[in-house]
């Protein structure tokens, strides 16, 4: 590993390290993944440590509505996005839900009926859904925590369990926070734009 990525990665996974210097790392990693500089083999742990300093943004409490801290924690999000897109067993980093082909959930106007299908808006547009609450399939929004995988075999796996097995993190592009497990209707981002706080 060449010097330059040695100190960006001393700087991230160093707790005690400024913030602005973890933070102009993180970007600068990214970049350099984007153009194919970083080998394949180092991505992970390059990974590794920028989605724990992502993460501990989550933590920050001190304002929860702060839109500087969204946008941080969104671009911070956005630079483990790309270095996901590099990790040699395949992508573990997604906006808004994970890419499976094959799920199903409760309808939510046909009552005891399944919608089956793949997790996505379709044609319809990212506002009308709760991201933190449900996950869209076929364009229908579904309680996540009620959703299942349709695994090769034709069996089910619950969502949250097929998520941890796969390594996989989910975030929100509106306020930057992982909502891989979180079923909630507070989306800080949503709840300060429509002033309901």
């Amino acid at each position: 590993m060449n010097k330059r990525y040695q100190e960006w990665l001393t700087l991230l996974e160093n707790e005690e390290s400024p913030f602005e210097k973890r933070y102009q790392a993180s970007l600068l990693i990214a970049q350099e993944a984007r153009f194919r500089k970083i080998e394949a083999i180092q991505i992970p742990r390059f990974y590794q440590a920028l989605v724990n300093f992502w993460k501990s943004l989550g933590l920050w409490s001190a304002d929860r509505y702060d839109e500087t801290l969204f946008e941080t924690r969104k671009e911070l999000a956005g630079a483990c996005w790309t270095l996901s897109l590099f990790l040699p067993e395949g992508r573990k980093f997604f906006k808004y839900f994970p890419h499976i082909a094959k799920v199903e959930g409760p309808h939510f106007y046909k009552k005891n009926e399944l919608i089956r299908g793949a997790l996505g808006c379709r044609n319809i547009g990212f506002s009308l859904y709760e991201f933190h609450w449900e996950y869209p399939i076929e364009g229908f929004g579904v309680k996540k925590n009620l959703i299942s995988v349709i695994m090769d075999d034709n069996q089910k796996k619950p969502i949250f369990d097929w998520c941890e097995e796969n390594h996989i993190i989910v975030f929100c592009n509106r306020c930057g926070l992982e909502i891989t497990y979180e079923v909630s209707k507070n989306c800080p981002w949503r709840r300060r734009k429509y002033d309901i706080h």
